[in-house]
Parts: C-alpha cells; structure tokens; sequence
C-alpha cells in the first residue's frame, strides 16, 4: 500500500482552524482509492502532516489534498509531498 505524506503549509490562519472549519473527515475516496487519512499537527501552528494510505499509485499532490478532504484554499501557501515505504 503507497503512503503519500503530504505538508501543508498555512498562513492567515492556525492548523486547528483549517482542520476545524475547512478539511472534510469523510472525504468521498475513503474506502476506495483512497484507504486512510491521518492527520499531524499543533492546533495553534501553521503546519499539517496528512498521512495518505491508497489502494494504488498515489495521485499528483495537489490532487491528493483535495481527494483527502484537504481543499487548497487561499490559505494554504505551500504544498509538499513525500513518499514513505509501503507498509506490509
């Protein structure tokens, strides 16, 4: 299973507030394409890790944001992705 890690980076408004009032928890790929979605961060920072677990190829990073229920709004500033090692 790839692991797709994803930063995003935000400005005029803090980690717990995007997560609060912008990403979407049920995001309409969970359980198909896409297998789970964990989330890392400090509410009051500016900074959120999305650990994404697909059923296949990962998808370009912007799309797999929105895919994950995490939409690229005016806030977010940066966007990074990795790859980890698929776990067994």
């Amino acid at each position: 299973m790839p692991i797709q890690v994803l930063t995003l980076t935000l400005d005029e408004m803090t980690a717990g507030d995007y997560m609060t009032w912008v990403y979407d928890p049920d995001p309409p790929a969970l359980g198909r394409d896409l297998r789970s979605v964990t989330l890392r961060a400090d509410p009051l920072g500016d900074t959120i890790e999305a650990v994404l677990a697909w059923n296949g190829a990962p998808p370009a990073p912007a799309a797999a944001a929105t895919i994950a229920g995490l939409p690229l709004t005016p806030e977010v500033i940066a966007l990074r992705s990795r790859s980890l090692a698929a776990a067994a």
